[in-house]
């Protein structure tokens, strides 16, 4: 299992914002990064948090996902015009 350290900051009464600060592979490990981070941190605004998350193999694009842009069915390997 795979363990994301989560930063959450939140400026009083606005929205919160949240962002992927770290990942490990065991809860020990991701308790070390917790305990870091909550020491290195001195904004009063932002919290850290450990969040379990699975592998999902269904999320898994391969060659055979096709997506539709602008209306047009496009295989997910061509390239990008940017």
């Amino acid at each position: 299992m795979i363990y994301l350290i989560v930063r959450k900051y939140q400026y009083k009464n606005t929205e919160p914002n949240y962002r992927i600060e770290k990942w490990a592979k065991t809860i020990k490990e991701a308790n070390q990064f917790l305990s870091a981070l909550s020491l290195l941190e001195n904004d009063e605004y932002v919290m850290h948090f450990i969040v379990p998350a699975q592998e999902n193999p269904a999320l898994i694009l391969t060659e055979e996902v096709e997506t539709k842009a602008n209306g047009k069915e496009i295989n997910i390997t061509e390239e990008m015009p940017f």
